[in-house]
């Protein structure tokens, strides 16, 4: 793993408390401003046995003496305040450790495992290093697509696109946070490892041939940056046309192809009554 001079530049606090399912608590250095510290970044937990790599998700101010708090003497005195620091309050890392990432050469070997314990107390808390970060992701390679970086760290994190296709993956988020430039990204990654074929409902148009930012700049999509490897199909030429599309398809849907039951699908959309529904299965 690391050298004990690179554990030491990144030591965060040691562990206080914490369970599996709520997560690890630890209290940070008083050495070590909050201000450095964000929500996100990646950290590695020595345990005695194992170290455990998990992610920073909250950051809370805590008192030994609430009462003392409440009756605080005048802060304006930096001499007051670091004594309060040192003595009184101190900062609490919440992190959800996720993997097993080490606990010997057999352990590397066999790679990252879901961590099923937790460490003990006092176990020291590091920010992750760039060969933790390759441990968990891997490098780039023929198989390992390069998706971006973590914060505050240029070390590339990957996605092993061939074990990424073998599941059901979703990407969530609020809105403007990147969900379809991430997409978009991924999709390059399943595109050029060729781990799997894709069938995409673009509704929106932000795929196939191109998209907008946040901004409203115009971006290439898949068919722009692929136009051997991606097919567009459309339900409507005639839009196709007015956006310039280039389309290779056109869909047709006969008459005689639709079901009463695709009739009650779109109930909804076409507001429409159950006894409307109900007719058109007597038809």
């Amino acid at each position: 793993m690391q050298t004990e001079d690179n554990n030491a530049q990144g030591k965060l606090g040691p562990v206080i408390s914490g369970s599996l399912v709520r997560g690890i608590d630890v209290k940070l250095n008083p050495g070590i401003s909050i201000e450095n510290i964000y929500v996100g970044r990646h950290v590695v937990i020595r345990g005695q046995r194992d170290s455990f790599f998990g992610l920073i998700t909250d950051i809370s101010l805590e008192s030994t003496d609430p009462l003392g708090i409440v009756a605080v003497p005048d802060i304006a005195d930096s001499f007051v305040s670091q004594v309060l620091t040192d003595t009184t309050t101190f900062v609490r890392l919440h992190i959800m450790t996720s993997l097993i990432i080490g606990g010997g050469a057999e352990a590397l070997l066999e790679g990252p495992k879901p961590a099923k314990t937790i460490p003990p107390h006092f176990s020291p808390a590091f920010l992750a290093s760039e060969q933790d970060i390759e441990i968990v992701f891997g490098k780039e390679n023929e198989k390992n697509f390069y998706i971006g970086t973590p914060l505050d760290m240029e070390t590339k994190v990957c996605l092993d696109t061939r074990e990424l296709v073998k599941r059901s993956n979703g990407i969530f988020g609020k809105s403007g946070t990147g969900k379809t430039f991430l997409t978009r990204l991924m999709l390059i990654g399943i595109l050029q490892k060729r781990a799997g074929v894709n069938l995409i409902f673009d509704m929106h148009n932000e795929y196939g041939w191109e998209g907008r930012s946040e901004k409203g700049f115009k971006v290439k999509g898949l068919k722009q940056l692929f136009p051997s490897k991606i097919a567009i199909f459309t339900l409507d030429e005639e839009s196709s046309r007015r956006r310039k599309v280039k389309t290779d398809f056109v869909v047709r849907i006969g008459y005689d192809e639709i079901e009463p039951e695709d009739v009650a699908l779109l109930r909804q959309t076409l507001n429409l009554t159950e006894a409307a529904v109900q007719a058109v299965f007597q038809l």
